[in-house]
């Protein structure tokens, strides 16, 4: 596994549901509106198309965190979606500026993940991932049976998206946790980051885990007060 931690690039996606496609109609929602952190791990900053290639993916994490279901069904919606970036240690630089710009110490090197300095402090708390390198063989990627690999068509090229679990230790997973990784064909690094949704939208996940215990309580209760089996005579 591969550990990440260090004062990043953050963003707040906000998408505005107002209804669901095909079979996931009735897929429980706390409101309209569902938040969520978006986190880049790499040393080059987020292009609008990486944070809005994310509304691809946005329900697909949500019905992992409603079911706990490692399918990632591709669930399409009509609404609104909207960014606001929160921070980033790149600097901002218009279009017509670039070229004479000296790049920032950031991205003079080679791409790849933001490895932590000394000084730097940030609420992301050191975290484990599957091992997703920056150049990979995207057949290998797909035996992991941790990562679930998806084909999508972005900008009028293919993208392979990885969604791979997230762990506080080798056999610990973070609920509501997920890292996000875009390879183009060549199985190069586009994107990687982490996602997380705030808590006004994790409202629903916590009432259907309380149902759950419920009934898993309620069938242990009415089991416990049948009549036991009698016991076959030994032959």
């Amino acid at each position: 596994m591969s550990s990440a931690g260090s004062s990043r690039e953050k963003h707040l996606l906000t998408a505005c549901i107002l209804s669901v496609k095909g079979a996931y109609v009735d897929l429980p929602l706390p409101s309209h509106v569902l938040q969520m952190f978006v986190t880049n791990l790499r040393n080059r900053p987020l292009s609008t198309t990486n944070i809005d290639s994310i509304r691809e993916s946005f329900l697909s994490l949500y019905h992992n965190l409603i079911t706990g279901s490692k399918e990632y069904p591709s669930i399409h919606y009509y609404g609104f979606f909207h960014s606001r970036e929160l921070s980033t240690p790149f600097p901002h630089i218009p279009q017509e500026r670039r070229e004479n710009r000296a790049p920032c110490p950031l991205t003079a090197g080679p791409s790849g993940l933001m490895v932590p300095t000394a000084r730097s402090s940030s609420s992301l708390q050191t975290v484990l991932t599957p091992n997703l390198p920056e150049k990979a063989d995207l057949t290998a990627l797909k035996t992991d049976r941790r990562n679930c690999v998806c084909n999508l068509e972005l900008d009028g090229r293919a993208v392979t998206r990885v969604i791979s679990p997230v762990y506080r230790s080798e056999n610990v997973e973070l609920k509501n946790r997920w890292r996000l990784t875009d390879y183009n064909a060549d199985g190069h690094t586009l994107m990687s980051v982490f996602c997380r949704f705030n808590k006004d939208s994790t409202q629903c996940s916590k009432t259907q885990n309380k149902r759950g215990k419920r009934k898993a309580a309620e069938e242990e209760s009415s089991s416990s007060t049948l009549t036991p089996p009698k016991k076959l005579p030994r032959l």
